[in-house]
C-alpha cells in the first residue's frame, strides 16, 4: 500500500516517466539476469516498488537513474534469493557489472543486450571460463590455477573468445537485431 495519496497528475507523471525508461530499465535487467523468465517478475516487483516510492522521487531529477537504483536493488534481491543455485553470478560479479552499466552512458545499453545475447550464444565451458575471468579481482593467471590450463593457452583462447563475442556483437547491430 503506497504511503501516499494517489493524485492522478502524480500518476500520470509516473506512466509517463516509467514508460519513457522502461527500454532502459528492461534492458539493464537483462543484461544482468541469465534466466529470461525471471526478468519479468523483476521488472513488474521494479515497477511496483518505483510508484509505491514515488513521492519520494524529486520532480525534475534523473528519473532515469532513480528508476534503475530501483531495479538494481530488485535484482541483488533475486541473487540473495538463488544464491545457491551456480548458474547464477555471485554478488560481487553482479555488483561489478552493475557499477558497469550504472556508469555508462544510454546508448550502449543495445550494445549490452546484443553482448549478453552473444555471450549466451558461446559454448558451456566459452561461457564459464569467461564468468571465472571477469570475476572481481580474477586474472588469466588466477583462472589458470582454477582451471589447470596454462597460461598462456588461456591467453590464446581468451583472445579467440573475445574476437568471436566482437565479431558477434559487430554482426547483430549491423542487422539490426535487438533483444
Amino acid at each position: 500500500m503506497p504511503h501516499h495519496k494517489i493524485h492522478s497528475e502524480d500518476y500520470h507523471l509516473f506512466i509517463k516517466l516509467y514508460l519513457a525508461n522502461e527500454r532502459r530499465i528492461y534492458g539493464y535487467v537483462r543484461a544482468l539476469i541469465p534466466n529470461w523468465s525471471d526478468v519479468d517478475d523483476i521488472i513488474q516487483e521494479s515497477a511496483s516498488v518505483m510508484w509505491s516510492k514515488f513521492n519520494e522521487f524529486e520532480k525534475g531529477s534523473n528519473f532515469s537513474a532513480w528508476a534503475l537504483r530501483i531495479a538494481h536493488f530488485q535484482v541483488l534481491n533475486y541473487y540473495k534469493i538463488k544464491k545457491h543455485n551456480k548458474l547464477y553470478f555471485s554478488d560481487e560479479t553482479i555488483n561489478s557489472l552493475s557499477q558497469k552499466i550504472l556508469s555508462t552512458n544510454p546508448n550502449t545499453d543495445e550494445r549490452l543486450n546484443v553482448l549478453k545475447k552473444c555471450i549466451h550464444k558461446l559454448h558451456d565451458h566459452e561461457r564459464s571460463l569467461i564468468e571465472l575471468r571477469y570475476e572481481p579481482g580474477a586474472t588469466t593467471k588466477s583462472v589458470a590455477h582454477q582451471t589447470g590450463k596454462e597460461v598462456h593457452a588461456l591467453y590464446k583462447l581468451f583472445n579467440k573468445i573475445h574476437a568471436r563475442l566482437l565479431l558477434c556483437v559487430r554482426r547483430t547491430l549491423a542487422e539490426g537485431e535487438l533483444i
